[in-house]
């Protein structure tokens, strides 16, 4: 029964991700699954662990299978739900510190989660849940590694004056200064150009798509500092198509604004997915680091073109070796590429005076992730202490203040185009500049208290 326990309390914190995006159930959930430890014996313990993960991650990742199958979809998942047992291993009931053990060992799985196997995919972490709560005001201090560690800590305290000290330090931090400053604002407009086909042949007439977004820019009929369209936007290479390419320089010269276009081009090495800075000339490039596994490149692709009949319809891309600053007057953007978004190291990098994302969500048809995706951006946001312009092929387009909350947005599958001002900023939040140590210090801890309980049981 405390097995069953274990795998209602993963689908209850399951409904903290779109579409639901229920703050509080990550709690419940939490809470349910740290009940069923303390009162399992070992081999439940473990079980139920696996099945609590099971249940968060099947139906928050659901949307990986929407085009390519059940099988990837619940291979993903039923691997990944290996790393919620850790927790079990380490717990003990009888243990003093067996809260500060499972809160640390729960960053553990958030760890693995983003890093293992092929760089992982960190998509369904708990700690992207809380930009809505009381709790968003530990993203500028600690990241989401202190999210994680907080709300893991909090459902296993049973002691009334720790929880008191823990929700008097959350109060505390709520009342620190911002370590960003304000530098002005600058006018930008998003392009939803939308697409003609949902799902993995969105872009079967890729000029079409490229004409869709560039119809929609020669509309815009408002003066404007930047233009932005998004991923894959022009998925035909302007180094060897000169008629795209002078249709975006044509486009930039009459709107007299520099235009950011995200587009795919071939080298010797292969594919790049990159951003396009246009003034009106081609003058910038960023090229997409973070890779998207089994999306962009095909890892073991020798044994997954046995497994599925969609393998053979990836093509790798190659990744591109530094960051981009890039600059509209006297203010400055980096760029993050779909996937890049929930790269703990390039949130890290952001020294900008806002941040733009591009993301193509057109393959994931009208499904959670859309939504899901939005969500990490606001995340990136708090920590950064910076706007974000998000641009979509399909949605959800929007803007996005420094303290995470949506100004404004455009309806998803719309073909329209958002403008608005958001505010620029100068300065590094404690994030960025000592949040990367935190993982390790917490996860330093937990070995130590786990030594501690070796030494004290001979």
């Amino acid at each position: 029964m405390k097995v069953l326990i274990s795998l209602v309390g993963g689908l209850v914190s399951s409904t903290a991700f779109a579409p639901f995006e229920l703050w509080i159930s990550t709690f419940l959930g939490l809470f349910v699954w740290f009940y069923a430890l303390d009162t399992s014996n070992k081999r439940n313990q473990i079980f139920g662990s696996y099945l609590f993960g099971l249940g968060l991650l099947l139906p928050s990742q659901y949307w990986t299978g929407i085009y390519v199958g059940s099988f990837p979809w619940l291979a993903l998942c039923f691997m990944q739900a290996l790393f919620f047992v850790i927790p079990a291993l380490f717990f003990n009931k009888s243990d003093r510190y067996k809260p500060l053990i499972f809160a640390s060992s729960y960053v553990l799985v958030e760890l693995l989660l983003r890093t293992v196997p092929f760089t992982g995919f960190g998509w369904s972490r708990l700690s992207y849940t809380q930009t809505d709560s009381p709790f968003s005001v530990l993203y500028p201090i600690g990241g989401v590694v202190l999210v994680a560690w907080v709300i893991a800590l909090l459902v296993a305290i049973r002691s009334l004056r720790s929880l008191i000290i823990v929700v008097a330090i959350l109060f505390l931090s709520s009342l620190l200064p911002k370590s960003v400053q304000s530098t002005g604002e600058v006018k930008i407009a998003l392009v939803q150009g939308g697409v003609s086909n949902l799902g993995l042949d969105f872009n079967s007439k890729p000029r079409e798509v490229f004409l869709r977004h560039l119809d929609q820019t020669r509309k815009l009929n408002e003066d404007v500092e930047l233009i932005i369209w998004p991923e894959n936007a022009v998925d035909i290479d302007v180094k060897t198509n000169k008629d795209v390419y002078q249709q975006i320089v044509d486009a930039s010269k009459l709107l007299e604004t520099s235009l950011l276009v995200g587009g795919v081009t071939k080298s010797s090495a292969g594919l790049n997915n990159q951003s396009m800075f246009f003034t009106p000339e081609l003058t910038q490039i960023y090229t997409k680091r973070y890779l998207t596994p089994f999306g962009e490149y095909l890892p073991m692709r020798s044994i997954a073109t046995k497994l599925s009949p969609y393998a053979n319809e990836i093509n790798d891309f190659v990744a591109g070796t530094h960051d981009e600053i890039f600059k509209v007057n006297d203010k400055s953007f980096q760029v993050l590429i779909c996937y890049e978004v929930i790269n703990d190291s390039f949130r890290d990098q952001i020294s900008s005076s806002f941040i733009v994302v591009q993301t193509n969500n057109a393959t994931f048809g009208d499904t959670a992730q859309l939504d899901q995706e939005l969500v990490i951006a606001k995340v990136r946001a708090l920590e950064t202490g910076r706007s974000v312009a998000y641009v979509s092929t399909t949605g959800v387009t929007s803007f996005i203040t420094g303290d995470g909350k949506i100004i404004s947005s455009l309806e998803k599958f719309k073909q329209s185009t958002l403008v608005d001002r958001i505010q620029t900023v100068e300065g590094m939040t404690i994030t960025q500049t000592v949040g990367k140590y935190l993982e390790p210090f917490l996860l330093s801890l937990m070995l130590l208290l786990l030594l501690r309980r070796v030494r004290r049981n001979g």
